[in-house]
């Protein structure tokens, strides 16, 4: 079997066609949006919105959506995407960490576990500060980060895991996906290594990338040291109380003058 290695940030991995059929069947956090949205008002900031999957669903509910990505292959998708559907979003090619769009939002969204690729705190930190730049008066900040799940942590590197199967790009059969993972727990940082096997071919991809892991205590310590007050927690996107067993970390917040 031939392996072929890529790092995360390739477009060989995220290109936008191929990134769409990876997480299209991934809906469970939509409905969660699109409250989000009706309770905080648009318009709304998606930062790090990848091909637009959040926020293509929150426009075609009737919110205007600006969408910041460092990809510019994600987001010509996105755009693409956009165009196809006859909507109406603004995409634009930023670093969450240091952006300045000269406006300010009801609601700014932070989705699918966005801040885990924040190694250093300084980073998350950064990103914070353009947060607080650009919430309006009474505007809310909403996080979404899977809670940390120690037997995950623990694995055995060596071990291989089932992940994920989804359509090849060529609609040709499924790719096959198994992970494994090594956590460092000085940094909090896991190793994640995913084994993409293609279809009727004798090769396997592997993806390598490291997520931080912000524990409870710490998430909410990190943002309050920030300056944002807690406005409300969840532990799933049905916004059931969070607790030890939580898949999710939902925080609500906002800026106070």
């Amino acid at each position: 079997m031939t392996t072929v290695r890529a790092a995360a940030n390739l477009p060989s991995f995220f290109e936008g066609a191929r990134f769409d059929l990876k997480w299209r069947n991934f809906t469970a956090d939509l409905d969660f949006w699109i409250r989000q949205a009706r309770k905080y008002s648009g318009p709304v900031l998606d930062l790090a919105c990848g091909t637009g999957r959040v926020s293509l669903h929150l426009t075609r509910a009737g919110f205007r959506v600006t969408g910041i990505d460092s990809s510019e292959t994600l987001l010509r998708e996105a755009a693409r995407k956009c165009l196809r559907l006859s909507l109406s979003a603004e995409w634009v090619k930023h670093d969450i960490r240091e952006f300045d769009l000269g406006t300010r939002f009801p609601l700014v969204i932070l989705p699918g576990n966005s801040i885990s690729t924040f190694m250093e705190t300084k980073d998350l930190e950064a990103c914070f500060a353009c947060v607080k730049r650009h919430l309006a008066p009474k505007g809310k900040v909403v996080i979404d980060l899977f809670n940390p799940d120690l037997e995950i942590l623990s694995r055995d590197p060596k071990e291989r895991f089932p992940h994920v199967r989804y359509p090849a790009h060529n609609g040709r059969g499924m790719v096959v996906v198994t992970e494994s993972n090594s956590y460092d727990t000085v940094r909090q940082v896991n190793l994640i290594r995913r084994y993409h096997k293609m279809p009727r071919e004798a090769r396997e991809l592997v993806e390598e990338f490291a997520v931080r892991v912000y524990f409870p205590q710490e998430l909410v310590s990190l943002l309050k040291y920030n300056g944002f007050l807690i406005e409300a927690k969840y532990g799933d996107y049905d916004e059931s109380a969070f607790g030890a067993e939580s898949p999710k970390q939902l925080i609500v917040c906002s800026a106070p003058l």
